[in-house]
């Protein structure tokens, strides 16, 4: 995504703030997790996890390559009085620093269509899940409902918000991360895509 980090931070706790509590709803449902410790990979500003966060008793850690978007992340939990459960750190999906087998839950919303090396990235993920822990990454805008309102709200703002380099996302088919899975021999996965976004799961045995 080519977006000033604290212009996409502006948006993400604007138009799209109300997709971070349900999708952190969904997660927690699917996941059957809600206590123990959640890595939010891909983190930006820390709004998925923190969400979750606040839904539930889980510590987290949030994840992300850009050192800008990490300290927007550590005043996002600040400013929400939440910085004893939520701990931020810079790096790459690629090569998480985190202990094997040291995270109940795994989450992401809106970066893994930017991830290279899909196939190492699940595999790290994989790694630093514990025996039943579960993993859910992928991206949306929500219920067709809630798309609806910030497509109108950010065309309200700027008409070529979604044309435009500022906001390019990559659009890649199911197989592109089926695939990966494959290739990481990641066991029980399943990638879905619905109204509500494309999503990657699996639980680790």
């Amino acid at each position: 995504m080519i977006m000033n980090p604290r212009s996409y931070n502006a948006i993400a706790t604007g138009p799209f703030a109300p997709l971070y509590p349900y999708y952190a709803g969904q997660i927690l449902a699917n996941a059957g997790v809600s206590s123990g410790c959640c890595l939010d990979v891909g983190c930006g500003g820390g709004y998925l996890g923190l969400a979750l966060a606040e839904m539930s008793k889980l510590d987290l850690y949030l994840l992300d390559q850009s050192a800008e978007m990490v300290a927007i992340a550590q005043a996002n939990v600040s400013e929400r009085g939440l910085s004893g459960r939520v701990t931020t750190i810079q790096g790459v999906v690629q090569a998480i620093p985190l202990p094997d087998q040291s995270v109940d839950l795994v989450i992401s919303r809106g970066s893994i269509p930017f991830w290279e090396d899909l196939p190492t990235a699940f595999r790290e993920i994989h790694r630093v899940l514990k025996p039943g822990g579960f993993a859910c990454v992928g991206g949306g805008l929500g219920t067709p409902e809630m798309r609806k309102k910030i497509m109108r709200e950010m065309e309200s703002r700027d008409p070529q918000w979604h044309t435009g380099e500022r906001f390019s996302i990559p659009h890649h088919p199911e197989s592109h991360y089926a695939d990966a899975l494959q290739a990481a021999a990641i066991p029980g996965s399943t990638v879905t895509r619905g109204e509500t976004g494309t999503w990657v799961e699996f639980r680790k045995d």
